[in-house]
């Protein structure tokens, strides 16, 4: 069986996407985004859809269930119009009659996909939170565990608590919007001078920098399995109360890292997330006496508050899927169809779903641009090499990652050992902000010695401290509080890059490189050898290695 999973929401959604699986195995995944070159591109996924069919060389005829991560998109602009009349948002009422209107006729998914010539044999809607817990369900080993889905909203609900039982999900809590942990976190956000549902990962970069707890009780507060976030004060907040005096909500981030009273939200923003989700899966992992835990939705991405709830919990398995905003319900959309034979397979996540070109390919756009390049037989050996003299690379190797971790195949690369490489690197590279922290890298088997608590962490999702040993001798990726979100690189999931770690290793002495998302600031992670010339060329990169090849700033 061939089944096709969407996320799409039109307007109201975000990180448009589609996966193909096969047989109850997810083949190919990819977000709108990475062909449209829109950041959390929100339009209908059709060039996603198209890059499916032409992975597996089929056409959508051969599809045999096409299924949205979202029930139909009538049912969020009701669902609004009855929270308007709950007061529980502040929105036009003629503006969600109309977007209702529209929804139903023509912007319906059937409309939408008749324009683009898509006439599957069966389309299924499927509940969102469900979406998200079958992008999370194949890849727990334990035959019984528990997944929570925790985001801003789906159509009704915010935060959901499933039971997996060997092939079965049973839903035993569901806290509906806008009671909800991504708003709380959203509005944080947005109050810090940042855009909301986009820049939370910039909050709790620079949550460390803040000295004082503000007492945010009145905002969030988890009791008994259940949490109460305070929407009425918080949904498009100007300004909250804190401490006794009233914090008004920045316009802008241009100097958050020199505003005490951002910083300091942003640390009690953090902090208060942290326990309350500590909290919440404290009491349903002690109700059912489980250690195993999946977690999707986006606040999911808060690897910060993922490393801090597995310390305190001692989980023996906890897998996040790496996809974990709305981009990672097609995966679970695509899977739904083997959920319900119960013919889901049990598997390591491989994040690596997306296109990829051949060397022949490759050289055929050099060529193209007249760049300068030269085809290598040990790419590693010399990006390492290049890596240990202080360059800063771009590298482009096999398929895309799908999510928004940058895992070895579309990254930017430098040599840790040098604090002033994370200066470097935000400054000419990047273009942002200079308090922002880098990822490390490391060899799998050497990450006992530099991490501090975790050994396994190959979608660097959770958050980890340096070993003394190895803290002074990575200063570009521990950050302000001592912290590093790890990637630990694994031969059997990508020995590309397993072994141009390794040399870098045999040159230094040091088994770890910085590694950043291949991008500028503001752009999608590159896809096409395309995207990693332009980023390359209008970026302060030394060198480009793509597949096979090494690629010079000078034209022949």
């Amino acid at each position: 069986m061939i089944t096709l999973g969407i996320n799409y929401l039109g307007g109201p959604g975000h990180d448009s996407s589609a996966a193909l699986a096969v047989d109850g195995k997810i083949v190919y995944a990819i977000a709108e985004e990475r062909l449209s070159r829109n950041k959390q591109d929100s339009n209908f996924p059709i060039l996603a859809i198209q890059a499916c069919l032409n992975h597996a060389n089929i056409n959508i005829e051969e599809v045999d269930d096409l299924v949205f991560g979202w029930p139909k998109l009538k049912e969020h602009f009701l669902e609004n119009i009855k929270l308007n009349f709950k007061r529980d948002l502040k929105e036009s009422f003629p503006l969600q009659f109309f977007n209702y209107y529209r929804s139903s006729t023509i912007r319906s998914v059937k409309n939408i996909m008749e324009e683009h010539q898509l006439f599957p044999k069966k389309t299924t809607h499927i509940d969102h939170h469900l979406a998200h817990a079958l992008s999370v369900m194949p890849y727990l080993k334990s035959e019984n565990a528990l997944i929570f889905v925790v985001d801003g909203r789906g159509i009704k609900e915010s935060t959901t608590v499933y039971l997996k039982k060997d092939q079965s999900l049973e839903e035993i809590k569901r806290i509906n919007f806008p009671n909800s942990l991504g708003v709380y976190y959203a509005e944080m956000t947005s109050l810090c001078g940042f855009r909301k549902y986009a820049d939370e990962w910039k909050v709790m970069g620079l949550a460390p920098y803040g000295k004082e707890i503000y007492d945010l009780d009145d905002y969030l507060k988890v009791e008994n399995g259940f949490h109460q976030v305070n929407h009425r004060k918080l949904l498009n907040a100007d300004q909250i109360e804190l401490n006794g005096r009233t914090l008004q909500k920045r316009k802008s981030d241009i100097d958050s890292i020199n505003d005490e009273e951002v910083k300091n939200l942003a640390f009690s923003a953090q902090h208060y997330y942290e326990m309350a989700i500590l909290e919440l899966m404290r009491y349903y992992t002690d109700l059912y006496n489980l250690k195993a835990v999946g977690l999707a939705g986006g606040v999911g991405l808060n690897c910060k508050a993922n490393g801090f709830v597995q310390r305190e919990l001692a989980l023996e398995e906890f897998f996040i899927q790496p996809a974990a905003t709305d981009d990672g319900t097609a995966l679970g959309a695509a899977l739904y169809p083997f959920y319900q034979n119960k013919s889901i397979q049990t598997m390591t996540f491989d994040p690596y779903l997306g296109n990829s070109y051949s060397d022949s390919e490759i050289a055929s756009i050099l060529e193209k641009y007249k760049l300068k390049f030269e085809k290598l037989p040990d790419v590693e050996k010399d990006a390492a090499q290049e890596l240990a003299n202080g360059k800063i690379l771009g590298w482009f190797q096999g398929r895309d990652e799908f999510g928004p971790r940058a895992l070895g195949n579309r990254s930017i690369l430098s040599d840790p050992r040098d604090e002033k490489m994370r200066d470097r690197v935000n400054e000419i590279v990047k273009y942002r902000e200079g308090w922002r922290p880098f990822a490390p890298s490391i060899l799998a088997e050497k990450a006992s010695e530099v991490l501090a608590n975790i050994e396994y962490s190959p979608y660097m999702i959770l958050t980890d401290s340096a070993t003394e040993a190895y803290e002074s001798k990575i200063p570009a990726v521990v950050h302000v509080d001592k912290t590093l979100r790890p990637q630990t690189v694994h031969k059997s999931l990508n020995p590309r890059y397993w072994n141009l770690i390794n040399e870098f290793y045999q040159l230094t002495g040091v088994p770890v490189v910085v590694n950043t998302s291949f991008n500028l600031k503001g752009e999608p992670n590159v896809s096409h050898p395309s995207d990693a010339i332009k980023t390359f060329f209008t970026s302060g990169l030394d060198l480009l290695y793509l597949g096979n090849f090494k690629v010079y700033k000078t034209f022949n």
